[in-house]
């Protein structure tokens, strides 16, 4: 299903591909496929309409979101847990650009992104996502710091022996993170406090200035009263 005839040259896309599909007996395929069916009818509401194109096949489907990497991977996410209920989705995502070309019997996406969002869907194991480095850049320029999400997993050749930089999700790096940062000014701040401690100890007290003693005016001796004499002297 189409629901935007144009993208921009740069859409973040989303390839869900349900993981041994062809090894899956026909009756397990309709299953699936209805599942598949499901999720999307869930997810797709939380991105705009004329922001998306959705185009989905047998046994996978590809939606491509325009100028919203974090929208892109909530959705990639939010479709990860379905695994939960059975059905297991191998997720790639790439930032690259993106066309739709018409053909005889139906619509198609196509495009970097698309080639590369397939290299990842392939390469990631059962209810995993894997996304490329242009997407976690992309996903830096609108949400910095939602890409420490994303942590480096390993690199990945395509049939044109292009190499990839591969990450996956990991919720609680971003928890990680700032206990190391916590754990770091804790261990600064007591550093900073021992050496504080440790210079006052070893170096000595400069003396105090010499003050002069400043000498109080001698008493004025008291003056002795004058006495009258009376009689003979």
């Amino acid at each position: 299903m189409t629901e935007a005839e144009h993208l921009p040259a740069q859409s973040s896309v989303i390839l869900l591909r349900i993981c041994d599909y062809a090894r899956r007996p026909v009756a397990e395929q309709a299953r699936l496929n209805a599942q598949l069916d499901t999720v999307l009818a869930l997810l797709l509401p939380a991105i705009p309409a004329k922001s998306r194109i959705v185009l989905n096949s047998n046994g996978s489907a590809a939606v491509a979101v325009l100028d919203n990497a974090p929208a892109a991977l909530a959705f990639a996410e939010h479709a990860l847990q379905a695994s939960n209920a059975g059905l297991g989705l191998c997720i790639g995502i790439d930032h690259g650009p993106v066309e739709v070309l018409s053909g005889a019997a139906d619509d198609m996406l196509a495009g970097d992104g698309v080639a590369t969002a397939s290299v990842m869907a392939a390469s990631a194991t059962e209810a995993n996502l894997l996304a490329t480095q242009n997407f976690r850049m992309a996903l830096a320029q609108k949400s910095p710091g939602a890409e420490i999400a994303l942590v480096p997993t390993v690199n990945l050749s395509d049939a044109g022996l292009r190499t990839y930089q591969v990450y996956s999700l990991d919720r609680m790096a971003q928890r990680r993170r700032r206990h190391q940062f916590i754990f770091i000014a804790v261990i600064m701040a007591g550093v900073l406090l021992a050496s504080a401690t440790a210079l006052r100890l070893w170096v000595p007290e400069r003396p105090r200035p010499f003050a002069p003693e400043v000498k109080k005016p001698a008493p004025v001796p008291a003056e002795r009263p004058f006495r009258f004499f009376y009689g003979k002297h």
